[in-house]
């Protein structure tokens, strides 16, 4: 039996971001005695689950052949921890990705300066053309780009690497096989030809929301630094940000607008430590010394003169680049629309109460309606659309959201659903980000505005 197939083996059976690995790894001598030993021999390790344990005992490699099979005939790498050719950088996590399923060229990134370029899927006008810039100029220096190929911050962060001529790298949280988000396939197919796609999910893995998180460690991994460009303080690439700094990585972020909502997460992350960035200098001449024959800092810095926003939003427009507007953006846009529309009906009334003035009967009118609006202006906004937020979830996010309801209710509570705590955990990370669920005291949660 080969050396691959154990460590698909191995992957199928403890299963994505599990730190039983390295529990593995330090009990046993060879990969060929951890296929080989009985259930006991794993009962016997603090930390390894009777689940798990049960699951290592499965000796029946037919799923990992099937899955090496398929990648052989499809063409799609499969690097394994035990390969030379493995970022060293991952090896050093204590939840390292034992297997990467690869698509594109197989980058080596050790000697590379990997600055992970993350943010918000809803980003504002801002935020796309910091992402843009930033990731055009870091990666004309002779940095690698790497993201999530996400909607928004992140699409555009591969966006401007690739405008730039350089190779990047997008980490996803679903199988080989699948694109995700799927108006990212153009953009997909450019990363693939100029750079490197992998997941730690076997082909078929769905994109699932408790799979974003757990990939993210990933994104941070394979980086010496974090530059977070646009996050609201619920935002999936504070995730990053966190798994980053509890990795050692450098975390840098881009300051935003005081008081605006999608600005909040980067901002207080500067606040807490975070380097603070407005040129893409700021982030590699953190490392030109360190990496003289890679980063050149004089590159980047000509590369933001000359770079062009309309370029870039052109070229997203080329790879069908997506974004959510932002909650913020659609909630101003609402507020415009109502104003306009009670300034409207107030222009309405003026005139009739300039025509009716004579008889003095629209002046108690006038006053009653000065009232209404300003009522209307100060009433909280509508709660949740509980249907309409359904329509809109699946899987275990949507059976947590139902079994939440109208009160507020713990995780170990929601495990009564049939979930394990970790699903319960990924999808209330989910539905927070989202917000549609909020944390209250007491470690319970509710559903959120």
């Amino acid at each position: 039996m080969s050396d691959r197939l154990m460590w698909v083996w191995l992957s199928l059976a403890c299963g994505a971001g599990s730190r039983v690995y390295n529990k593995l790894f330090a009990s046993f001598s060879t990969l060929f005695e951890i296929y080989d030993a009985p259930v006991e021999r794993f009962l016997e390790i603090d930390g390894i689950s009777s689940e798990t344990a049960a699951a290592l005992a499965n000796k029946d490699t037919t799923e990992a052949e099937r899955i090496l099979s398929l990648c052989r005939s499809r063409g799609w790498g499969v690097l394994t921890y035990g390969d030379k050719a493995y970022p060293k950088r991952l090896k050093a996590l204590e939840d390292p990705p034992v297997v990467l399923y690869l698509r594109g060229n197989l980058l080596h990134l050790d000697d590379e300066v990997c600055i992970a370029v993350v943010g918000t899927r809803s980003m504002t006008e801002y935020g796309e053309k910091q992402a843009y810039s930033l990731s055009f100029a870091l990666a004309a220096g002779g940095a690698v780009v790497v993201s999530g190929m996400a909607l928004g911050c992140d699409a555009m962060a591969a966006n401007g690497a690739l405008d730039a001529g350089a190779p990047t790298v997008a980490v996803l949280g679903c199988g080989i096989d699948i694109v995700y988000p799927r108006q990212h396939k153009k953009l997909a197919d450019t990363i693939e030809k100029n750079g490197m796609i992998i997941t730690e999910y076997p082909p078929g893995s769905p994109p699932m929301g408790e799979h974003f998180p757990v990939r993210n460690r990933i994104i941070s991994g394979l980086s010496q630094g974090a530059l977070i460009v646009e996050a609201p303080s619920r935002s999936g690439a504070l995730i990053t940000a966190r798994k980053a700094a509890a990795q050692g990585r450098d975390i840098f972020a881009v300051p935003g607008e005081i008081g605006r909502e999608s600005s909040e997460g980067c901002n207080e992350l500067i606040k807490n430590g975070a380097r603070a960035v407005t040129t893409a200098a700021d982030v590699l001449s953190v490392y030109e010394f360190v990496y003289p024959h890679r980063i050149n800092v004089e590159a980047a810095i000509m590369a933001e003169k000359i770079h062009s926003p309309e370029f870039g939003r052109k070229s997203a427009q080329r790879r069908m680049i997506g974004s959510r507007t932002s909650r913020e953006d659609k909630r101003a846009a609402k507020r415009m629309k109502q104003e306009t529309r009670e300034l409207l009906t107030y222009d309405s009334r003026e005139k009739k109460e300039t025509r009716e003035f004579s008889d003095g009967s629209q002046k108690a009118a006038d006053t009653s309606y000065s009232f209404e609006a300003e009522r209307r202006e100060n009433e909280a906004p509508p709660g949740l659309d509980a249907e309409a937020v359904r329509a809109e979830l699946s899987g275990n996010e949507l059976i947590v959201f139902d079994a939440i309801g109208s009160g507020e209710i713990t995780p170990d509570e929601l495990t009564a659903q049939g979930l394990t705590l970790p699903d319960v955990m990924g999808a209330l990370t989910m539905l927070e980000l989202s917000g549609f669920v909020t944390a209250a005291p007491g470690g319970r949660y509710r559903r959120g505005k």
